[in-house]
């Protein structure tokens, strides 16, 4: 029985050393493109233009959280804190996409640690732990995700600390108190970041009802007052760009677009997390993971409002990380054959379907030098500069005038004239328009960023000049038609 015990053990440690070096080479590959990231002078993604023109008028002293009727049109999606901390690093990297890119790289790093310690707490096994840490590393949605200059990864991050927080002082309220800001630092990064708060207060709520209704108020108390001050401030616009303008359309298509993704790529993953979260519930120390879980499975099926991501998926993987952590670790301890036999193979046939599921690795940028042509372009330009990939102007220190995405979808939904662009666009307003599509090929259809209208305007008034990679370089149309 020992012999067929060792020869069980044996097993798991071997999957497990698989799974080490397979989660390794992904994480290492996160890091080296994170890193070359940090110097990369251009936008990698939609939403880092926005971040980096909203760092630039903190420092000018100027209030992005405006009246959305009048130019520039912008919208501030998010609370200030990602912004905030983003101007500690312009002393380092000036005002560029390396700040924040730093701060999301850093958060990353930030997180697995937190995950480590978690899964320490309940396990004591250092080698598992860092098993679970690595796993985050090595999610396909941080690979992709986790080099921009987003606030995700930090709302994770706080998130995450707050959770670990609660497991290790739930027991010592002057020190259990702290979880009120991180939790309020998570709410204030990213509004929708409140898996951590719910799960957390929830959990307290069935071990001592008095302290966790203490902690709610706190909570509830500083974030009405920190609301209420920023409201106040920007003259009732922060309420209106982070909760109105921010309700996209709902899309069940979008939903199982990337539930789909999720599913076949971290299928046993979720099973056992899943089933584990339930049996949870009736423990009295893992409760808390449980309610984490189920809090953050139901924050993601947000996905599915227009413009999300898969940034919405990253933390409920990162928690499945943490329950089969513990459940390794719980084995290992127990020396059970049956529970060896059963890990291996999950183990096993998790590599496996992430090997063959549909995950998203292919998606992430890849190191290369920057287009310098489209650099040229806006510094050679004087007038004003129709960008779909708005970043390309905050990295030359100019304003973006128009957001298309976001205004688009306040067209859809009724809250704002499209006539104003419209205009602006066959007014010949723009020195130059960079799209990402052709207008020669559509200009007669309606899109998440452009309207049918917007693109016709285009169409009639601007005309190729260049190509660079995916973006089209367009004139003015001298003189019409």
């Amino acid at each position: 029985m020992n012999k067929n015990l060792q020869y069980g053990k044996i097993l798991l440690f071997i999957a497990l050393i698989i799974s080490s070096i397979c989660m390794s080479s992904i994480a290492y590959s996160y890091i080296y493109r994170a890193i070359c990231a940090i110097k990369y002078p251009q936008p990698l993604d939609y939403g880092e233009g926005p971040i980096l023109n909203q760092v630039r008028y903190l420092l000018q002293g100027r209030n992005y959280y405006k009246d959305i009727n009048s130019p520039p049109y912008i919208i501030g999606n998010y609370p200030p804190v990602f912004n905030l901390l983003s101007l500690l690093l312009v002393p380092i990297f000036g005002v560029s996409f390396a700040t924040g890119r730093t701060i999301a790289f850093l958060a990353v790093i930030a997180t697995s640690y937190v995950i480590y310690r978690i899964v320490f707490h309940f396990t004591g096994s250092k080698f598992v732990s860092f098993l679970s840490a690595l796993f985050y590393l090595a999610i396909d949605y941080v690979y992709v995700w986790g080099i921009f200059m987003r606030i995700d990864t930090l709302s994770i991050f706080f998130n995450m600390l707050g959770i670990y927080w609660v497991i290790r002082y739930e027991n010592d309220y002057k020190r259990l108190r702290w979880c009120v800001l991180f939790f309020l630092l998570a709410l204030y990064t990213r509004q929708s970041m409140i898996a951590g708060t719910t799960g957390a207060y929830l959990y307290l709520l069935t071990k001592d009802r008095k302290t966790a209704i203490k902690l709610i108020s706190y909570t509830a108390l500083y974030g009405i007052l920190a609301f209420l001050l920023l409201t106040a401030i920007t003259k009732g616009q922060f309420y209106l760009h982070i909760v109105k303008y921010n309700n996209n359309i709902f899309t069940l298509r979008q939903l199982l677009f990337f539930m789909y993704k999720e599913l076949f790529t971290y299928t046993a993953f979720i099973i056992v997390s899943l089933i584990a979260s339930i049996i949870w519930l009736w423990h009295r120390e893992k409760r808390i993971i449980s309610l984490y879980f189920i809090s953050a499975f139901l924050v993601q099926l947000t996905v599915g409002k227009v413009g999300s991501m898969l940034n919405y998926l990253i933390e409920p993987v990162g928690i499945m990380g943490i329950i089969v952590g513990i459940i390794i670790g719980e084995a290992l301890k127990k020396k059970n054959q049956l529970a060896f036999v059963g890990l291996t193979f999950l183990v096993i046939l998790q590599l496996l379907n992430y090997r063959y599921g549909p995950n998203t690795l292919s998606w992430g940028w890849r190191p290369s030098p920057p287009p310098v042509a489209l650099d040229n372009y806006v510094e050679e330009s004087k007038g004003l500069i129709l960008a779909e990939n708005l970043g390309i102007l905050p990295a030359h220190n100019r304003d973006i005038y128009f957001d298309p995405f976001i205004f688009t979808q306040l067209y859809y939904q009724g809250l704002w004239d499209q006539e104003k662009i419209i205009k602006d666009i066959r007014e010949k307003k723009f020195d130059l328009i960079m799209l990402e599509f052709s207008l020669y090929y559509d200009h007669w259809s309606d899109s998440d960023r452009w309207t049918k209208e917007m693109k016709q305007a285009m169409y009639e008034n601007y005309y190729l000049i260049d190509t660079q990679g995916h973006i089209r370089v367009y004139k003015p149309i001298k003189g019409g038609y």
